[in-house]
Parts: structure tokens; C-alpha cells; sequence
């Protein structure tokens, strides 16, 4: 079943979402055999992105999530791995899709067409690591911007918070790029879990909001 989340802020997205997750998910082993607890088909709208409130609960704080922040508009995979975000956003297919989403954008603020994509059918159909993150796509209205995200998958115990950060660092470099402020973030993870080994530590996280 979809659930709704309006918050107005990336750190009371998450503590919702860690909170309904450890309250209201249902058990499910994935591929790796590892268990989790997982609500389905969340879509969570933030309404100020711009709200930087880090709660003291996070494990995820200034120096590591400013690194992690700067990973989604890096286009190099100078470490080997199977992919990176800004890899596949930014030079995977032999094109900047965030800068070809700009100049749609710049060339008719209506555009529907400002859509940035992760997923490879031909190489990720022949290995098991594939993209969590698939989709980003963005609207002007009004002058202002609208951005949604599509994850298959989001490890709400240890990359939900983080990985809204880093979009909105995407974000921010099309407002800029486009001469808008970024007023919205839709967030639509299709399977929203944590992972039995992050249980304990979400309790605790919950007992301190």
C-alpha cells in the first residue's frame, strides 16, 4: 500500500520515515538474504528544502555528509565501483544529462522534458549492483523548482538521510543554473527499509527525537 509523507524539512523526513518503518514495516529478506523491515511505494514531499537541520540522532553529520553531498554532481568513477551517482548522471552515456535538463529548462520554463536517468538495462541486466537511485526530474514554475527522485530501493537506516542531501545538492545546481530558487522535493522510494542490523540503533535514534 502507497503512503503520504508532507514534513517540511530532509531531517524530519527521515525521522518519519524511521519511525513508521520500525513501527508499522513488514519483515522481508532480500536478495542477499539479509533481513529488513519495509514499507512500500513511499512518496515523501519536503516543502523547505532549503531547512538544514541536522538532528543530534544522525549519524550522519558536517564533514562526512558534505563529502557525500559533492558525490552526485561528481561525473568521475576514479575508485572502480560499479557505478556512481554522478558517474551515470553526469558522463556514463557520454553526456552531462544535469546540464542537458538545464538547457531544456532555460530553453522553455514549461518543460517537462528535464529528466536525468541512472539505470543502464544493457549492463545492469548482467550484474547484481545496480542503481537504488533511477530517476531525477525537474519542472519551473512560477520560477521556481520543483524536483522529484525515484529510488527501486532505500536503506532508510543508513543512506535515506544522506541521499536527500545530495539531491538536493543537484538540486541547487539547476536552481542556479536556471535562475530559480528549488522550493520542493518529492522523495519516491519503492521499497523504503533498514536493516535488521541497523534495528537496534534506529530504537535509540527514535528514543532521542
Amino acid at each position: 500500500m502507497a503512503k503520504f509523507i508532507r514534513t517540511n524539512n530532509i531531517a524530519n523526513a527521515w525521522l518519519t520515515c524511521v519511525k513508521k518503518i520500525m513501527l508499522e514495516g513488514h519483515e522481508v529478506t532480500d536478495e542477499r538474504g539479509s533481513l529488513t523491515k519495509e514499507i512500500q511505494n513511499v512518496m515523501i514531499e519536503i516543502t523547505d528544502p532549503n531547512d538544514n537541520t541536522i538532528p543530534e540522532c544522525s549519524p550522519w553529520h558536517d564533514d562526512r555528509l558534505e563529502t557525500y553531498k559533492q558525490e552526485l554532481l561528481d561525473p568521475n568513477n576514479d575508485q572502480g565501483f560499479v557505478y556512481t551517482y554522478g558517474n551515470r548522471l553526469r558522463q556514463y552515456f557520454d553526456i552531462d544529462q544535469i546540464d542537458k535538463c538545464i538547457e531544456k529548462l532555460n530553453n522553455c520554463r514549461e518543460s517537462r522534458r528535464a529528466i536525468a536517468i541512472t539505470i543502464d538495462p544493457i549492463q545492469d541486466n548482467k550484474v547484481d549492483e545496480i542503481p537504488c537511485l533511477q530517476e531525477i526530474a525537474f519542472l519551473i514554475r512560477d520560477d521556481n523548482l520543483y524536483m522529484t527522485d525515484f529510488f527501486r530501493s532505500n536503506d532508510c537506516g543508513g543512506a535515506t538521510f544522506p541521499n536527500l542531501f545530495g539531491i538536493r545538492e543537484v538540486g541547487y545546481y539547476v536552481a542556479e543554473n536556471t535562475n530559480t530558487e528549488l522550493v520542493n522535493m518529492v522523495h519516491h522510494a519503492m521499497s523504503l527499509h533498514i536493516y535488521e542490523h541497523d534495528w537496534d540503533k534506529c530504537k535509540e535514534i527514535l528514543k532521542k527525537w
